[in-house]
């Protein structure tokens, strides 16, 4: 027996037509369908809830009179592992508490439910995600809202950079920050705010400004899982950037990167670097994405590059960030369900080497293309 004490999946619920057909799960490709099963099999169904060994179980269905020999329901139960609708109940974690465990029971259930890797118990991947150490370079309107997804989700630790203070303008959109924080260093006021959402996260706080400067950044790389660039990624059109070699570094290491970033009316989310020497890395894709970005026409290009060289004629006028908090959420999320699935692998991610566009005034959606995919 595969399981020591069974569980079917609390991720499937059961249900019978009818006709007496049963139906395990109710999302396509993942439930199962038992046409004409045999009259005892809701019997032993029910008898699956992770307390009990096989011989305890072939024991209560003999008590219950269910009419089957003892083969015949190991040979069900077999079969039930064989569709991947049971996981160990017996299942103790070393590493996640009790509280842990209840606190993330929603999302265990979810793992168990895709279980890309057909481990044991949903749990193992929380477990991953618990070991996993994420940095987030920026804690702005991006950066903030990524670690409270992060955070809820049970990232182990958060290793958070920013120089900057909080300022009034930050409220309305930078989602971990209060009245009271006005004048405090962001990533202090982060910390704060990330412990009263999830204790159990561990956060490091850096109050500087990420720079080009190889030693330090090598520093911030140290013992990293991956990388969220939360600011708009412009390595690709400067000669020299901050993120560019934070790839660069990234890359040497085998750390993945996920880039975000967007304005008030699109939003983009994307790529993914995986690092893993079998995908394009950055360097070698930035100059093709380079040309794609530049327009054809040699008017509109010129204003272009004054964008990236920051030309700007404004007078005394102030421009700064103005995203809103609506496309923070919908873009944080998206990054954050890649950033668990990169971890934990319990599914596929869906944005190696694409980028994905909302519009937030048509709700169109667009994909590039980066580089291809070999997962």
């Amino acid at each position: 027996m595969r399981y020591a004490k069974p569980l079917l999946k609390r991720s499937h619920h059961v249900m019978v037509s009818e006709d007496g057909d049963i139906c395990i799960g109710e999302i396509p490709g993942k439930a199962k369908i038992l046409h004409q099963p045999p009259p005892w099999a809701t019997g032993v169904l029910s008898l699956l809830d992770g307390q009990h060994t096989l011989p305890r179980i072939i024991k209560a269905a003999s008590a219950q009179e269910l009419d089957a020999q003892d083969s015949e329901i190991e040979s069900f139960i077999e079969a039930l592992a064989g569709f991947g609708l049971l996981e160990e109940g017996g299942r103790v974690s070393a590493t996640l508490s009790v509280e842990e465990m209840e606190r993330y029971d929603r999302q265990i259930l979810q793992f168990s439910l895709i279980d890309e890797q057909c481990v044991s118990h949903g749990s193992i991947y929380q477990e991953r995600l618990k070991g996993a150490r994420v940095l987030v370079l920026g804690m702005g309107g991006w950066g903030t809202w990524c670690c409270l997804n992060l955070a809820r989700l049970g990232v182990g630790v958060l290793r958070i950079v920013d120089g900057d203070d909080v300022e009034v303008s930050n409220l309305n959109r930078q989602i971990l920050y209060e009245s009271s924080d006005v004048g405090r260093k962001k990533v202090a006021a982060a910390v704060d705010s990330l412990a009263r959402h999830n204790p159990n996260v561990r956060v490091e706080p850096v109050a500087e400004f990420a720079t080009e400067q190889t030693d330090r950044l090598e520093q911030l790389l140290e013992g990293v899982d991956l990388v969220v660039l939360a600011w708009a990624s412009l390595g690709y059109y400067r000669a020299k950037t901050v993120d560019r070699e934070v790839h660069r570094l990234a890359h040497a290491r085998s750390i993945p990167v996920i880039e975000l970033g967007g304005d008030p009316l699109d939003i983009s989310v994307g790529p993914i670097f995986p690092n893993d020497g079998q995908h394009a890395s950055y360097e070698s894709v930035r100059e093709g994405a380079k040309g794609a970005f530049y327009s054809a026409d040699p008017l509109i290009r010129s204003f272009q590059e004054a964008r990236m060289r920051n030309d700007f004629c404004n007078g005394n006028r102030l421009v700064n960030a103005w995203q809103s908090a609506p496309s923070l959420a919908v873009m944080a999320g998206l990054a954050a369900d890649q950033v668990l699935k990169l971890i934990t692998r319990h599914d596929r991610c869906r944005l190696v080497g694409r980028r994905f566009h909302l519009s937030l005034q048509s709700y169109e959606v667009r994909e590039e293309v980066v580089f291809e995919y070999a997962g």
